[in-house]
């Protein structure tokens, strides 16, 4: 008894320690680090002694900023040597200076000259991109802006209803609501009775068109309040092939490899064992698939909550089942005093009578039609009605392909293909 006590207490005691060593470690860092810390007392005093000064606006939940604090702490300590010193301001933490220098992104990087607020910096998020810029400015030269990277982020963006932004490579998004996991905090957030949790597998500087849904889907996530929403988390596994192989672990525990990155596993609540993510890395379809999968709607443009709940596993309910749904659909219907939410309720009821006529395959079928259709000359009124079609189809389990057809000059109305009735 005393050994295996002596024992556990031993372990106890050494895990205690490793962790106050991990702390004093990480205050070290801080300490040691050149960047200089602004808050709204020292802002104005310190930029105003300083010819030159790149300020960066951050807030700690960032991945961009997380991911952009190594490269900025190292540009630091090599602009030192020059006399040229940057600096950071916890944006969460002094929101008045962040609405002040009109911040709406993460990170923002705001160059100053002689304490006055200069201009953005759109310079490569690199170490050796911010030495290069600063010490051509310190130069009196005008320093070239490079192309910025894709997580640059800051800019305000045109939104969309949910509050996305554009796609596209090179889009500026910023993701929401994020957290970054690692091989320590996994097991603390994922397989508990607390939340929901679809984490993405990726390498740890992500880009590209695949990104940019991935944000586009954290800022419609953000925009729900429903009980299931509160109880559920988006989250990140960074995985780096170099240096200390950051989170390798992890890729080799759940058996990826890096050219498949981004993978995509949802966790359901008091469950380790995930559900794999196959279908297309694109917005709609993701949100799709947590509805289907969770109890929680996360409903396409066009969609109404009360008929998806009622359209969501119709395909493959029995007959009774499609029957009393289909009773309830009309009886919702009768209810809608609103002309707009009529007519798709109205779709949403021939759909369900369409799969009983026509049987399981007819959403698809519909679907594959309709794509067909806006490939075609047809109005932007008319391609809006059909996109709308193909989200209330995808609440059938449609899968849809979303080809972006080339932009063709409007048609003769007399040549308008007419959707199926």
């Amino acid at each position: 008894f005393f050994f295996a006590s002596f024992s556990f207490f031993g372990e106890v005691w050494v895990r205690q320690m490793l962790r106050v060593f991990a702390f004093l470690l990480a205050v070290q860092l801080v300490l040691c680090s050149d960047v200089v810390i602004l808050n709204e007392k020292n802002f104005d005093d310190v930029i105003s002694q300083e010819d030159q000064m790149l300020v960066e606006f951050y807030a700690p939940w960032c991945g961009h900023c997380q991911s952009l604090e190594p490269e900025y702490d190292k540009a630091a300590e090599e602009l030192k040597a020059k006399g040229i010193k940057i600096a950071k301001v916890d944006a969460t933490v002094e929101e008045k200076l962040a609405e002040k220098y009109g911040v709406e992104g993460y990170p923002s990087l705001k160059l100053f000259k002689k304490g006055e607020f200069a201009k953005d910096y759109q310079g490569k998020r690199t170490s050796s991109g911010i030495v290069s810029y600063m010490s051509s400015v310190a130069a009196g030269e005008e320093p070239e802006e490079e192309e910025e990277d894709d997580y640059g982020g800051g800019e305000d963006p045109s939104e969309d209803e949910y509050g996305e932004e554009g796609g596209g490579a090179g889009a500026t998004e910023e993701a929401v609501g994020l957290i970054n996991l690692d091989s320590f905090t996994f097991d603390k957030i994922v397989g508990t009775n607390q939340y929901d949790v679809f984490v993405k597998f990726d390498s740890s500087y992500a880009y590209g068109d695949k990104e940019n849904q991935w944000v586009k889907l954290s800022r419609r996530i953000a925009n729900l309040t429903s009980p299931a929403a509160r109880e559920f988390l988006l989250a990140v596994v960074g995985v780096e092939d170099y240096g200390d192989k950051l989170n390798d672990d992890m890729r080799e525990r759940f058996g990826l490899k890096t050219d498949d990155f981004p993978v995509f596993k949802l966790f359901k609540r008091d469950s380790i064992e995930p559900v794999d993510y196959t279908e297309a890395v694109e917005v709609d379809a993701m949100s799709q698939f947590l509805t289907r999968e969770l109890d929680m709607w996360i409903g396409l443009p066009g969609c109404l909550e009360t008929f998806d709940r009622l359209a969501i596993g119709f395909v493959a309910a029995s007959q009774k089942e499609q029957q009393d749904r289909l009773t309830k659909a009309k009886n919702e219907l009768a209810g809608v005093t609103d002309e707009v939410e009529k007519k798709t309720g109205q779709y949403y009821v021939r759909v369900m009578e369409k799969v009983g006529a026509k049987g399981s395959d007819y959403p698809q079928a519909e679907a594959l039609r309709i794509e067909k259709i806006m490939e075609s000359k047809i109005t932007e009124d008319k391609k809006a009605e059909m996109e709308q079609r193909l989200h209330i189809l995808a609440s059938y389990g449609a899968k849809l392909t979303k080809k972006e057809p080339e932009p063709e000059p409007e048609p003769e109305a007399e040549s308008e293909p007419e959707p199926e009735e």
